[in-house]
């Protein structure tokens, strides 16, 4: 092999070894970001208490008001505060196992992390699974404008089919990592929904989105809008996250 065709094969060679380092390189680049943005809004460990406003055809149906505790990625807690006819209900997620107690009977009822909460446009797994860095893929796509901010965007794809989005896109603010958009939708390619992330002031601490608005893209006017007026760091036990511990709230008078 003569000495030009060897500095071909060392140019190709290169080349190729230099796409690799630079994929994995995105690709830890967009991990790491995704890491942030979700770091950037939520603490490891918290208790917060959040209007959530239901509404169809552009029209307020319903409000709630709930409470979160929060505790790691695989442990969350929701218990509703009013209104009456539905307080004391709380949904429990520990990993992937989800249930839903009804106080008037001390019942619990298995849920799926795909279920509406309390008929709005979230999802088990908008309020108590917020684990995208776990359940997705991420590659980072470049940068853009995004709500007059400078944002990366990246495209999440689902690890498996437990998850209940099939791809996601997700812009997060370049300069401090705060979530500004995201976008959902199914294997096809089809958008169901999006939730935008505004209105940022101090929780539990640290700068942070304090409403989240998800709009149905299979119904015009229908969206559901979260507004977290408290969050607070605090040190949960692991005994709260488990069933013997709802049925037991039940049963106190």
């Amino acid at each position: 092999m003569n000495a030009k065709i060897l500095r071909i094969v060392g140019v190709v060679l290169a080349s190729g070894v230099l796409s690799i380092v630079l994929g994995s390189a995105q690709q830890l680049a967009a991990e790491e970001i995704l890491k942030r943005s979700i770091e950037s809004s939520y603490p490891d460990q918290f208790v917060g208490t959040s209007t959530l406003e239901n509404f169809e055809k552009k029209k307020l149906t319903s409000t709630y008001r709930i409470k979160i505790f929060k505790k790691g990625s695989d442990k969350a807690l929701l218990e509703v505060l009013a209104p009456e006819e539905a307080k004391g209900q709380k949904i429990l997620r520990v990993g992937d196992d989800v249930v839903i107690l009804f106080p008037e009977n001390c019942r619990i009822v298995p849920l799926s992390a795909r279920q509406s909460v309390l008929g709005t446009g979230f999802t088990i797994a908008d309020t108590l699974r917020v684990d995208l860095v776990k359940d997705y893929h991420a590659k980072l796509l470049g940068t853009e404008k995004m709500r007059e901010r400078p944002a990366y965007k990246l495209e999440l794809t689902a690890k498996d089919d437990t998850v209940p989005f099939a791809r996601v896109l997700y812009w997060a603010d370049t300069e401090n990592f705060l979530p500004l958009r995201s976008e959902y939708y199914t294997e096809t390619g089809k958008l169901l929904r999006t939730a935008v992330y505004e209105e940022r002031k101090q929780l539990a601490g640290a700068l942070r989105p304090s409403k989240i608005t998800i709009e149905n893209a299979l119904e015009a006017g229908t969206k559901t809008v979260m507004t977290t007026l408290e969050m607070e760091v605090k040190d949960l036990p692991d005994s709260m996250f488990t069933k013997e511990a709802l049925l037991e709230s039940c049963k106190r008078p």
